[in-house]
C-alpha cells in the first residue's frame, strides 16, 4: 500500500513546552518532505507560536487553549486531517485524535495513552534509548517517512527565522544600554547572553555562582553580560546581579518569544541550564555552554544541544539514580555547585577565540542508562 499517495492532511500534535518543540522541528520537516503535497497543521500552545514563524514545513498552526476536549475534538474533526503524529503523547491528545475520527493515528506503543493509537512505536521515552530529536524520528518512520533509513539522508538540523520587526526591537534594546558599539581599540564589543532561570524544569547552579561567572566574564573577557528570563524571574535575576559587582544588564519580562530570538541572535556565546531557551539559542546556532544536572530523566544523552557549536558541563564525580531532584536525603544537595565558575569561564575562553571552529565537548562523563 503507498500510504503517501492516501494522505492529504496532517496533524502533528507538540501542544508542550518550548524546548519539545524545538526537538521536534527535524522530524516534522522530515515528515513535509516525505509528504509535500500533504496540508501539514500542528497543534502547539500559543506561548511557543514564534518558533515557528516562516516554518515552510507548516501549513496551519492550530492553537490548544485548554479548552474541553470535545470543543477542540470538533474543530479539529472539521479540518478533516488523514494522520495524526503525536510527538506529546499524553491522555488529551490521544481523546483528541480519537474524537476528532483522524482514521491514522501514530504514537508511543509503551504508555497506556497508547491504546487510543493504531500506529504504534516502542521506543521508552523515560529510559535513554536515543536523544529526542531521534525520538521524533522514530515516530515520523512509523509515518513512512524512513529517515533512519541507511540510504535516507538524515537532518537533525533545527531552522529558526526571525521577524525584521522583531530583530529591529531587539537592536533598539540593545542600543538603549550601548551594546552595539565598538570597544575603544574599534573591536565589536563581545555580548554574552546568560539565561539563569530553569523555570523549575531542571536542578540549577546557585545564585553565588552565576555572580561569579558573570563578573568573571566582565574582568577577564571585558564581556558584557546580557540576562534575560521571563518576568516571574526578573527577582531570581536582580537577586543574582545585587551579588555582582560589574554591571550586568536585566533584560527579563522585556521580550517576547520572538524578540527573545532576535536578542540571542546578537549573541556570540549562550550560557544557562538545561531548558527551553538553551535549545533557542542552540537551534539559532549560537555557540552554547549548557549546564545540566546528574539526573539520568535529564540526561545530555537525550536532552542535550544538538548543533556542533556547544559544550556541555556536569557535576563530577556523581552517580544519581534518581528521577526527580530531592533535597531531603540527598547527601550531594546542591550538586550543581560542583561545577565551579573557573570551568565554564575556561570554555568560554576557547569560545571568544575559537567561535568558527567550536567543537563539542562533554566534561564529566555522561550518565549511562
Amino acid at each position: 500500500m503507498n500510504i503517501a499517495c492516501e494522505i492529504k492532511k496532517i496533524l502533528v500534535l507538540r501542544n508542550d513546552h518550548m524546548g519539545d518543540l524545538l526537538l521536534s522541528l527535524p522530524a516534522i520537516s522530515a515528515i513535509k518532505q516525505h509528504y509535500p503535497k500533504a496540508h501539514l497543521g500542528i497543534l502547539i500552545q500559543d506561548c511557543n507560536r514564534d518558533i515557528l514563524w516562516n516554518n515552510p514545513d507548516i501549513d496551519e498552526i492550530i492553537i490548544d487553549k485548554k479548552q474541553n476536549v470535545f470543543e477542540l475534538a470538533h474543530k479539529i474533526k472539521e479540518k478533516d486531517f488523514d494522520m495524526a503524529v503525536i510527538l506529546y503523547p499524553c491522555w488529551r491528545n490521544g481523546w483528541l485524535c480519537t474524537l476528532s475520527r483522524i482514521p491514522c493515528r501514530i504514537g508511543t506503543g509503551y504508555k497506556p495513552v497508547g491504546i487510543l493509537f493504531n500506529k504504534r512505536v516502542y521506543i521508552h521515552r523515560t529510559k535513554i534509548a536515543c536523544h529526542e530529536i531521534d525520538y521524533c524520528l522514530r515516530l515520523a518512520d512509523e509515518a513512512g517517512v524512513q529517515s533512519t533509513n541507511k540510504d535516507a539522508a538524515l537532518k537533525r538540523d533545527i531552522t529558526l527565522w526571525i521577524k525584521d520587526d522583531d530583530k529591529l526591537y531587539a537592536q533598539a534594546l540593545l542600543n538603549k544600554h550601548n551594546l552595539l558599539s565598538t570597544s575603544p581599540a574599534g573591536d565589536a564589543i563581545s555580548l554574552i547572553g546568560i539565561h539563569p532561570g530553569s523555570g523549575g524544569s531542571a536542578l540549577n547552579w546557585s545564585k553565588e555562582s552565576y555572580a561569579k561567572l558573570i563578573d568573571g566574564l566582565s574582568e577577564r573577557y571585558k564581556a558584557k553580560v546580557v540576562l534575560s528570563g521571563s518576568t516571574q524571574e526578573h527577582d531570581l535575576i536582580e537577586q543574582i546581579i545585587s551579588k555582582t559587582h560589574t554591571q550586568p544588564i536585566n533584560l527579563a519580562g522585556q521580550t517576547t518569544l520572538g524578540q527573545l530570538m532576535a536578542l540571542f541572535s546578537f549573541y556570540s556565546l549562550f550560557i544557562g541550564p538545561s531548558t527551553g531557551p538553551m535549545h533557542l539559542a542552540d537551534g539559532l546556532g549560537i555557540s552554547v555552554i549548557a549546564l545540566f544536572p546528574p539526573l539520568p530523566s535529564q540526561s545530555p544523552a537525550k536532552w542535550g544541544p544538538s548543533c556542533k557549536k556547544h559544550m556541555i558541563l556536569m557535576p563530577e564525580g556523581i552517580t544519581c539514580n534518581l528521577r526527580k531532584c530531592k533535597k531531603e536525603g540527598c547527601s550531594e544537595y546542591n550538586c550543581m555547585d560542583k561545577i565551579t565558575t573557573e570551568q565554564v569561564l575556561d570554555l568560554a575562553a576557547q569560545a571568544s577565540s575559537l567561535y568558527t571552529s567550536w567543537k563539542p565537548v562533554l566534561l564529566s562523563a555522561m550518565l549511562t542508562p
